[in-house]
């Protein structure tokens, strides 16, 4: 199938595989950044041909094998996932960890007497070991004995949705792209041009299809007009909302409204 002359010149330029980073942006980085936004906006066919060209998924095999595990109960599978986890503090590991056991341990109360005495052993082999804040490990000691927060079988599946989400927050930023990160990103940089443009005085919109630049030639720099009336320095002035009028006041204490 013939494809345009500009598609099939730029297809015979790629003689070799991408490049990792593109100036100082990681390609796959920003594959996954507008994989994300294709699938907010509702462009999933387009999101997952994205992912299948370019080889690289929205959310790494350690998201989906996380995911699967809290689902299914596996508490020793997500800890052994945790711990394989690079680019993550020992603080925000211990936090990871501490969020699944709990989650087991709260599960194991919400199944009566005999899930109380595996709960049990859960709290102390593998929770307190972490060095989690004593309080903490105190509220789920008592926990023990009045069953707060204890997870009923019948809402088992929501809670795991919850428990993963909370952990998603103390991974590192590549195990999950945040929420709208491209149009953030975006947002960004327009309110970054529009901050260091010194001539700023457009009312129009800032499009994204050019870099933002007033000019100076859309500032008034003609004089028109030589108010003389103030004895001394001029401290303040100001226009009316209509433009009709210019207030002004000076420091030889008198205020003049102009009309203009």
């Amino acid at each position: 199938m013939d494809q345009p002359e500009s598609s099939a010149s730029h297809a015979a330029a790629q003689t070799g595989p991408a490049p990792r980073r593109l100036g100082l942006v990681d390609r796959e980085e920003l594959v996954r950044v507008i994989a994300q936004s294709l699938y907010s906006l509702g462009y999933p066919k387009a999101a997952a041909a994205l992912e299948s060209e370019s080889g690289v998924p929205l959310y790494p095999p350690e998201h989906d094998r996380l995911l699967l595990d809290v689902m299914s109960g596996r508490w020793d599978a997500c800890a052994a996932t945790i711990d394989s986890l690079a680019g993550i503090s020992e603080r925000n590991r211990a936090v990871a960890e501490f969020l699944v056991w709990r989650g087991h341990f709260l599960e194991l109360l919400g199944t009566g007497d005999d899930g109380v005495r595996l709960a049990t052993e859960v709290l102390w082999r593998r929770i307190a070991p972490l060095g989690i804040n004593r309080k903490c490990v105190h509220w789920l000691a008592r926990a023990m004995v009045s069953c707060e927060g204890a997870v009923p079988p019948e809402a088992v599946a929501e809670w795991r949705i919850g428990l993963f989400l909370d952990l998603v927050e103390a991974l590192p930023p590549w195990f999950r792209v945040p929420s709208g990160r491209l149009e953030h990103l975006v947002e960004t940089a327009v309110i970054q041009q529009v901050a260091s443009c010194i001539y700023h005085n457009l009312p129009d919109e800032v499009t994204l299809f050019e870099d933002h630049n007033c000019h100076d030639e859309q500032i008034p720099s003609d004089c028109t007009q030589i108010l003389c009336a103030h004895k001394n320095e001029v401290w303040f002035v100001k226009f009316s909302n209509d433009g009709n009028y210019l207030a002004s006041s000076s420091s030889d204490c008198t205020a003049i409204i102009w009309k203009v």
